[in-house]
């Protein structure tokens, strides 16, 4: 109870569900609102045209092509033209991945840059195929495009089947055991703090005269692991809570699963 009366206890207890929620909804906020305006790109092509409309416009961006205009000339002057950057691509891109430039004033959203990486990804490997005169390559292309997902069934001893998921076991896997880890170095510090103060004030001598050291050790264990899950409890019900207010607000209308569909796949891993 004393440790539960604390400032530091308190604090860390409103704060941590915070912290926590903020790791939660602040990534998918982003990719969310952006910076909210909509975005005039102009593409300059150094020597050739490969990429022409290779890059096809979206709600938030649109990809203007530029003939006949120099990069130098148009670099310093492309706000004053109403483009929000310029896309330089150069012919050593299909050779080199980054040959290619974005100049703009702010710092361009991530999915701004995947859209147009993903572009130009598929352009090139087009290009590279059609250099080798297949016919009918688009269609061949879709009629050999395959996806599998191997589904996982666990049987137990009585021969009851259950479909798993490895990623969600490794996820919640790797979530426990560091929840574990984190909560296991927090509060098992608050035992090793209460001995040595004890024994440091000389209680303990006082305390070890009315019951066993066996006693005394497990009352301090079990007293601080009630704390750690009173803690805990709290922490999960705030963060489960200001998730749902912010989802409930923020977010409200937003197609969750298309903004998952646009995230990078290292972000969504």
């Amino acid at each position: 109870m004393t440790r539960v009366r604390k400032k530091s206890f308190i604090i860390m207890t409103i704060l941590a569900p915070i912290l926590m929620a903020a790791l939660i909804v602040v990534p998918t906020l982003l990719m969310v609102t952006g910076d909210g305006d909509y975005k005039k790109i102009a593409v300059i092509e150094e020597g050739s045209d490969l990429f022409r409309n290779a890059i096809p416009g979206t709600k938030d961006a649109d990809y203007v092509y530029l003939e006949n205009t120099s990069y130098e000339d148009l670099k310093t002057t492309f706000e004053e033209a109403g483009y929000y950057g310029v896309l330089r691509i150069a012919p050593e891109i299909i050779n080199t991945p980054n040959a290619i430039w974005l100049v703009s004033r702010k710092q361009p959203p991530i999915t701004l840059l995947e859209h147009i990486s993903g572009s130009l990804e598929k352009e090139i490997e087009k290009q590279k195929l059609l250099a080798y005169n297949i016919q009918d390559l688009d269609k061949i292309l879709k009629s050999v495009k395959t996806r599998v997902s191997v589904q996982t069934i666990r049987i137990d001893d009585s021969g009851q089947q259950k479909n798993t998921s490895t990623g969600i076991a490794m996820a919640l896997a790797y979530i426990g055991g560091f929840l574990m880890y984190m909560l296991v170095f927090l509060f098992g510090s608050m035992v090793m703090r209460g001995v040595i103060e004890e024994k440091t004030s000389r209680v303990v001598e006082v305390i070890v005269s009315s019951v066993r050291p066996v006693q005394l050790m497990m009352g301090k264990i079990i007293g601080i692991a009630l704390v750690g899950l009173t803690q805990f409890m709290i922490w999960v019900v705030l963060t489960i809570g200001i998730v749902a207010v912010v989802q409930g607000t923020l977010l409200k209308g937003k197609d969750l699963t298309e903004i998952a569909r646009t995230m990078p796949q290292d972000i969504m891993a």
